[in-house]
């Protein structure tokens, strides 16, 4: 408890400040887990959200706004990579950045997603050595769930609704890949799914799901894969776990010890208020802005700013829906 004390106060001297970034980005609950953690342990530090147009653009802001550090999301884990000063060796061989340190104006980046798919299985009582798993879509985050599953000793297929994309992975990382229409004739063969698919794609609606499978969904709120899987029996293990472990990692990097994950996994409980979401526009030379009460920064060129309101309701629609 001391050397926790001692590394926290170390952080008192200025404010930090961390943001999300990704398109849409209003529904993440980053800000609510780490948030949670600064609260609790008493760091001087503040994280938001921020939308913008490109990776190059998040590199932009990070410098502008000079965030000691960022997380990074949808569409924007692969566009970052050339604009930074470092990769780590994971992150270059996911192919994707989910985490940026701001290090005196060097900018690292990192790959935290392996971790949230083994430690949220591991956790569940799951050996990952000899696990049979079959891991859904092909994007960063598939491929970030193949990475670590793989590096924790387990038998690997992936599985894309773009066979081409799939039987890529599996050379990269020498695993199998499987034809999504051949799902529900393999499914038995399979200890855990993860699905590392949108909210809305469900390619298991006509598989019929062995109760004895755990499903791991990328997803926090609910999704079609999660709904079916419950529907058929089957353990399902929220985005929630997956957030949660990926997080930790994350503030170990942006801080050098461990947060109280009690903590963090509070800020689930908290919720926007969808009539005060506090909004604000700033363009990509933006140097001041304040970031300390945010809910989402909306970053634009100047040209576009007259389209700040139509983007915030567009946020607004798919954080809460309707």
């Amino acid at each position: 408890m001391s050397s926790m004390k001692s590394s926290t106060d170390k952080l008192q001297s200025s404010k930090r400040y961390y943001a999300v970034f990704g398109n849409p980005i209003l529904h993440s609950k980053s800000p609510q887990l780490f948030n949670s953690v600064f609260e609790g342990q008493g760091i001087d530090a503040v994280f938001t959200r921020i939308r913008t147009l490109s990776g190059h653009d998040v590199i932009v802001l990070i410098r502008n706004l000079n965030l000691s550090g960022a997380s990074i999301t949808t569409p924007f884990k692969e566009e970052v990579m050339p604009f930074l000063d470092s990769i780590s060796e994971e992150a270059k061989r996911i192919g994707g950045v989910n985490t940026i340190v701001n290090n005196n104006g060097k900018l690292s980046g990192y790959n935290t997603d392996h971790h949230g798919v083994t430690n949220s299985l591991t956790e569940s009582g799951l050996t990952l050595h000899g696990l049979k798993c079959l891991v859904l879509g092909a994007g960063p985050a598939g491929r970030a769930a193949v990475y670590g599953l793989m590096t924790g000793g387990a038998e690997v297929t992936i599985s894309n609704r773009t066979p081409g994309r799939a039987q890529l992975i599996a050379r990269q990382f020498g695993c199998k890949a499987l034809d999504m229409e051949k799902i529900n004739h393999e499914i038995g063969g399979f200890d855990v799914v993860v699905s590392a698919l949108f909210p809305d794609a469900n390619p298991l609606s006509d598989v019929n799901l062995p109760p004895s499978i755990t499903i791991l969904d990328a997803n926090y709120r609910k999704s079609g894969v999660g709904a079916h899987a419950e529907a058929c029996g089957c353990k399902v293990i929220t985005g929630q776990r997956w957030l949660v472990n990926q997080a930790v990692e994350s503030f170990k990097l942006f801080f050098g010890f461990e947060p109280d994950i009690s903590l963090m996994e509070r800020g689930f409980d908290i919720n926007l208020r969808k009539n005060s979401i506090n909004a604000i526009l700033c363009t990509i030379d933006a140097k001041v802005i304040n970031l300390a009460n945010a809910d989402i920064v909306i970053s634009l060129p100047v040209e576009q700013g007259g389209s700040f309101n139509t983007i915030l309701n567009e946020e607004v629609s798919k954080a809460f829906g309707g």
